[in-house]
């Protein structure tokens, strides 16, 4: 600043923000009024550099430097350790985690329940402290920070039935702190085998699923004794499982099998893996897996055979849809696509819906034509839809809602409209095939848009009533390209006169700026 400028700073927003603001105008000009002269401001302190401080330092005493650096460790257990490193002592025994573990208990442990608004703030403090536990890794106390990653992971679970968690913060935090945990192993050097016995009983016992993914990223970690170790614990789970009931879960049978799967996958690939996954198939689920499983490693003819077992053995029943739509896909890149085509037909016949039918297509090709007449016959037979009134809501059966999809999707909007009119379909497909329709006859629409947007106003409620002004503005603009204006505008008198009781409805056509008021 300079002896004609003026300078300021203030409390508000904008000038928290560094700005010249209101307030300091105000102040400044009163200030001026005054007639006084502006002092030349004082120097600004010279800031002391890395490079001045070291050659400070380098210059000062030793026993002064020494009781100054003692000083800093009381306060800083970090810098203690660090110090008693250096001069010798243990790393693994140097870093007193007394302080650190209280803060964990301290933003960890729970005295009443943290709500959904609370969550948030919560776990960054959480974050927070689980950050000073990974500090400990680059400055060579690896283990501490296993021991306290380890402890941070028990106070989260048990304190996790005291938290709104609806947006995932608990796995949130227990991930963070397991990433913490491998990198603190990762440059550590814990016992391989008490590691591993840590890693399977923590896995077991967890509610939140902390180290069930454990595999691949600790194998390195644990190496060839605590990955015998690990292997063991696990197979032994997993052979003392009872037989797979079909239908029956939580039995802890999901956990034991996924622990024995990442490990069959971590140490024998994909036939290790099959291996394990064959071992009780009871549902065509079991059966998808293997067959993805070899699909994705592109063993597609392998992948057919347990394709047609699940069919075969299951009945296509529950998965029967996806066995064959992934069939489909390994009969394509084999370049079967008559084959293809008939998977896909089966899913198509056995639930129509626009998805299947555009997946025949595309399995098709050249011969779809004829695929094309079966589905739309199919879709032509479906029972016409049946709709009654229930107080306010109208219950409506599908009726050609997927055949007017189809046809929507082919851009034959003439048949499209065709098929609504003669076995209706859902009220949201009746305003989009209005809609197509209205590009060419507006006429058409307009009954549909005015009865969607009067079974709103039966729902009594703002919102619907906002989408209700919506459609019949949307209405207007099509009754003025028929030459309807009038017709309109005795609807709408009409319309206000039958809910004349509905402020808020009026609010609405008003702000819609709709006639008839």
């Amino acid at each position: 600043m300079t002896a004609t400028e003026l300078d300021g700073q203030c409390s508000c927003p904008y000038g928290a923000d560094g700005m010249f603001c209101k307030h300091c105008v105000a102040v400044g000009l009163a200030w001026l009024a005054r007639g006084e002269p502006i002092a030349e401001p004082s120097a600004v302190p010279e800031k002391i550099t890395d490079e001045r401080l070291r050659g400070f330092l380098q210059a000062r005493d030793p026993r002064w430097l020494a009781d100054e650096l003692l000083r800093a460790a009381q306060a800083d257990p970090l810098l203690r350790a660090r110090l008693e490193v250096a001069a010798g002592a243990d790393a693994r025994h140097a870093f007193d985690e007394r302080n650190l573990r209280t803060r964990l208990d301290d933003v960890i442990e729970l005295d009443d329940y943290v709500s959904y608004g609370e969550a948030y703030s919560h776990f960054g403090r959480v974050a927070d402290v689980l950050g000073e536990v990974a500090e400990l890794i680059g400055a060579g106390f690896a283990d501490n920070a296993i021991e306290l990653a380890e402890y941070a992971m028990e106070l989260i679970e048990a304190s996790a039935g005291a938290v709104d968690d609806s947006n995932g913060e608990v796995g949130g935090a227990l991930a963070l702190a397991q990433q913490i945990h491998l990198d603190a192993c990762t440059a550590g050097g814990p016992d391989p085998v008490a590691l591993a016995d840590r890693l399977v009983d923590r896995a077991l016992s967890s509610d939140y699923e902390v180290f069930l993914d454990a595999m691949p990223g600790y194998a390195e970690v644990l190496g060839e004794a605590g990955m015998t170790r690990y292997r063991q614990r696990v197979e032994a789970a997993w052979q003392a499982l009872p037989p797979k009931q079909p239908g029956v879960y939580g039995d802890g049978r999901f956990t034991v099998t996924y622990l024995m799967e990442r490990l069959a996958e971590c140490q024998g690939g994909t036939d290790a893996l099959i291996e394990i996954l064959a071992h009780d198939v009871t549902s065509g689920y079991d059966v998808l897996r293997i067959a993805q499983k070899l699909a994705d490693d592109h063993r597609d003819e392998e992948a057919l055979v347990w394709i047609q077992r699940g069919l075969d053995d299951f009945g296509g029943a529950v998965h029967g849809d996806r066995l064959r739509s992934l069939g489909a896909d390994c009969l394509l890149r084999l370049g079967r696509r008559e084959e293809a085509a008939r998977h896909l037909w089966a899913n198509f016949e056995d639930s129509p819906s626009l998805a299947d039918y555009q997946a025949l297509h595309a399995a098709a090709g050249e011969d779809f034509p004829v695929w094309r007449e079966r589905a739309l016959t199919l879709l032509r037979a479906q029972p016409a839809a049946v709709e009654r009134h229930m107080g306010v809501r109208y219950v409506q059966s599908a009726g050609r809602s997927v055949l007017v999809e189809v046809l929507l999707w082919e851009g034959d909007v003439d048949h499209a409209w065709q098929a609504a009119q003669q076995g209706g379909c859902h009220q949201d497909l009746w305003l989009r095939v209005a809609r197509a329709r209205a590009a060419t006859h507006p006429a058409d629409a307009l009954p549909v848009l005015r009865r969607a947007a009067e079974r709103l106003i039966e729902q009594k409620n703002r919102s619907s009533y906002q989408q209700a002004a919506e459609l019949l503005a949307e209405s207007e603009a099509l009754s003025m390209r028929c030459g309807q204006s009038e017709g309109f505008q005795a609807y709408m008198v009409g319309l206000r006169a039958a809910n004349k009781p509905k402020r808020a409805l009026r609010e609405e056509l008003d702000r819609a700026r709709l006639p008839g008021g």
